[in-house]
């Protein structure tokens, strides 16, 4: 908590009362500094009643001097919150604590790469906080659109990058790790996020941590981590009903329309929180039916879950999450031709029906100074896939058993330790991945905090064992970290962390395709490692009308043998049946560089008529491989790999499907009953890709490719905007519109984002 110390060195001087009044004249000196930094605070106003006529200020050094018979003083800051004291009470050396005033903005908590919550002001690392508010409002169709919202963050398939710490692969491995209610929320046997399993109207909180979070969280979180807890019931039962429908414009172009059928969106979501006795018990229930923009897109689900909890006492809860989630989807890799672009390839279609389970039993409690909790998710995962293949069988199921014990104790007040381990087993039974498939996970970590007047030192490891098969691989990584408060709101971080990524079974062992086009596996494929190094300063501001944050970070990261989903020429058969051995593959392609700088801000302005709050930033950098000429493997022909041979743009050392620069902004501003929001997101245009999306060889199968790189030279804008009103204090309405302008845009080389989207949302909510 941001405090500040009013050191009064008090001088009581008694002044014989006259007889007509006997008041006691009170003569108070002393000086107002920081608690954290000890620099003096100047222009504190110092008055002697709560509507003051008379007010004093404390000068340059933080020095006031106050004659008053008043019984109380009032001490004022446009930073700091209103504090009082009674001038009786007081003694020299006496010491008052006031409260810096940003409200929920720094003073929020959250859960960073640390595993334990605390004040985002007193982070180490980089974290952005998204309100929950911001879900509502936006009513996402999978969770993802809202990460999306982040400054810094590109979701692209489903696959979260993070300060361009990853570039593109399709549905194998994520570097960026989703932590739902403190565990996995990936597939076992790809590492592929669970989006579609988490329900947008139960989400008391949602981060989003830049950089390497490996020590306490895991391989998967080499690039950054995104934490969602879920809520618990309040005091009041609480009852909601979300029900939405929508629309997919005309795309802009007349070539691109495939379906004289009106293509929509629908969806109904149920959630009831309660508290009975002891016991927390929440019920959700959810279906969702998109029919998509694309050919052989589509997205229909049906999930509903059961979250217990059994409060025995404030020192020992236990409870179990189950959910049931059952779905029917197609998927969309390439287009069949630029002026086709909403079509697939030779108009492949491959549906998938899902049945996926989770079961997460719990345990808390605390004993004396621990604080100890044991989590374990059960996560069975069966797709069954008609790709219209007899031959080619593409149907998967896998189950993940995870486990997580963390012992948290406060040694005294400056010291805390954070120890733990977890154990994750997964198996993976499929054609897709030659056949059973084993991959297990060992892991202990422990983490030192001292906090010493101003200044926050953290230090923590992970000792790392996995095995896939016969393989068996250990690694240690580490983390440490430093935040300073410089007083007035300020404060500076500066934090090292090294990742670890070992790789998946679907990198390793998957062999399909799609069409003509396939995806071979890589036994030989390297785990990676990385580390980040960042400087940061989060400064805050307030007056009377304005509060917030904005936030500067510089950073670094570097990658040891980076895995990369690379296009080339992997088999020896090249018919055209086959696709002339076309295909991607999962290579480790050396050591990379990625520096730039991330700027944010989060605030709120009142205004006469309403309130405007404000979220956003803005990130740039320079993603580049260390060594261009580093041959990295070889195609089926025998011929080299490396970054000159396989990038279309060699002008320049920068890595392939980044944007170097982003630009992501919410604004919303309040009156009475009506709220009105726009999301404004910036990317710039992806300079390099793999060479033979370019090729003729290619383009002749895959027409347009360069056309839809060119097709916006400057990057693209993406506007969303919505409007809702509370009809009453349980029901509200809402208009939202998604990519407003209907722009055309190419996210990845032959994928076309989505048209406009016009949605209307009911929500009702009873207490």
């Amino acid at each position: 908590m941001r405090s500040v110390f009013l050191v009064i060195l008090t001088q009581l001087v008694f002044s014989a009362a006259a007889q007509n009044n006997p008041a006691k004249t009170y003569w108070i000196t002393g000086v107002v500094v920081d608690d954290e930094s000890g620099k003096p605070i100047s222009d504190v106003e110092i008055s002697t009643s709560e509507k003051p006529n008379n007010i004093l200020l404390s000068d340059a050094n933080g020095v006031f001097t106050i004659v008053t018979q008043a019984d109380s003083i009032y001490f004022d800051h446009v930073s700091y919150t209103r504090i009082g004291i009674v001038t009786r009470e007081f003694r020299s050396g006496d010491t008052i604590q006031m409260t810096y005033g940003f409200g929920n903005l720094l003073d929020q908590t959250v859960v960073g790469g640390d595993r334990t919550e605390r004040a985002i002001k007193n982070q180490i690392v980089s974290v952005e906080h998204v309100q929950p508010a911001l879900v509502q409002d936006k009513n996402p169709i999978t969770i993802d659109e809202i990460v999306n919202q982040v400054s810094g963050v590109v979701v692209n398939d489903g696959q979260v990058n993070i300060r361009n710490g990853a570039g593109w692969s399709y549905g194998a491995g994520t570097r960026a790790l989703l932590v739902l209610d403190g565990m996995p929320m990936i597939s076992g046997d790809a590492g592929k996020v669970q989006w579609n399993f988490i329900n947008p109207d139960n989400i008391s909180r949602m981060e989003v941590v830049k950089g390497a979070s490996s020590v306490l969280y895991g391989s998967s979180a080499l690039n950054g981590m995104i934490n969602l807890t879920t809520s618990w019931p309040d005091e009041k039962p609480t009852t909601r009903f979300t029900s939405f429908s929508g629309l997919y414009s005309e795309a802009s172009r007349e070539s691109l329309k495939w379906s004289d059928e009106r293509l929509t969106t629908s969806g109904l979501r149920f959630s009831d929180s309660r508290r009975v006795g002891k016991s927390d018990v929440v019920t959700s229930f959810e279906v969702v039916d998109d029919k998509g923009y694309r050919f052989g897109d589509f997205d229909s689900r049906i999930r509903g879950g059961v979250d217990f909890r059994q409060n025995v006492n404030d020192s020992f809860n236990y409870g179990v999450k189950t959910h049931l989630l059952s779905t029917n989807n197609g998927s969309f890799l390439l287009w069949n031709s630029y002026d086709s672009a909403y079509r697939a390839l030779d108009d492949a279609k491959t549906v998938t029906n899902g049945l996926k389970w989770r079961f997460d039993p719990f345990v808390h409690w605390k004993k004396g100074k621990w604080r100890q909790s044991l989590r374990a998710r059960y996560l069975y995962i069966d797709n069954q896939v008609d790709n219209g293949d007899s031959l080619n069988n593409q149907s998967n199921t896998n189950t993940m058993i995870y486990a997580d014990y963390q012992a948290l104790r406060r040694l005294n007040k400056s010291i805390q330790i954070t120890a733990g381990a977890t154990t994750m087993l997964v198996r993976s039974n499929s054609p897709l991945y030659e056949g059973l498939q084993k991959a297990d996970n060992l892991a202990a970590y422990f983490q030192w905090e001292h906090k010493l007047g101003p200044v926050r030192y953290t230090v923590g490891s992970r000792f790392e064992n996995y095995r896939l098969n016969n393989y068996v691989e250990s690694k240690p990584v580490f983390r440490a970290g430093m935040q300073y408060s410089m007083g007035g709101g300020r404060y500076l971080r500066a934090s090292y962390g090294q990742g670890y990524r070992f790789p998946t079974i679907a990198e390793s062992y998957i062999k399909t395709s799609v069409g003509l086009i396939s995806i071979y596996p890589n036994a030989e494929l390297q785990s990676e490692t990385g580390d980040n190094i960042e400087i940061g300063i989060k400064q805050g501001f307030k007056t009377k009308k304005l509060r917030g944050f904005l936030d500067v970070a510089a950073f670094r990261m570097t990658y040891q043998d980076m895995m990369e989903f690379a296009f080339g020429q992997w088999s020896s058969d090249v018919s055209p049946d086959n696709g002339f051995g076309l295909g991607f593959k999962s290579l480790n392609t050396g050591k990379t560089e990625i520096t730039g700088i991330d700027i944010n801000t989060t605030g709120e302005l009142k205004l006469v008529s309403g309130t405007l709050r404000f979220f956003g930033g803005y990130t740039a950098s320079n993603p580049v491989i260390s060594d261009r000429n580093f041959v990295y493997g070889m195609d089926s022909t025998g011929a080299d790999l490396s970054y000159v041979s396989t990038s279309s743009d060699t002008s320049s050392d920068v890595l392939k499907y980044r944007n170097e620069r982003t630009f992501k902004m919410d604004v919303a501003y309040n009156r009475g009953k009506w709220n009105l929001g726009v999301s404004s997101r910036y990317a710039s245009r992806i300079t390099n890709i793999d060479r033979a999306f370019v090729d003729p060889l290619f383009q002749f199968f895959v027409p347009g490719i360069q056309t839809g790189l060119d097709l916006n030279p400057q990057g693209f804008w993406i506007f969303d905007v919505r409007v809702s009103y509370q009809v009453n204090s349980q029901f509200r309405l809402s208009l939202i519109q998604n990519n407003l302008s209907n722009q055309e845009y190419m996210v990845r080389p032959a994928d076309v984002g989505a048209p406009r989207l016009t949605m209307i949302q009911a929500k009702l909510t009873l207490k």
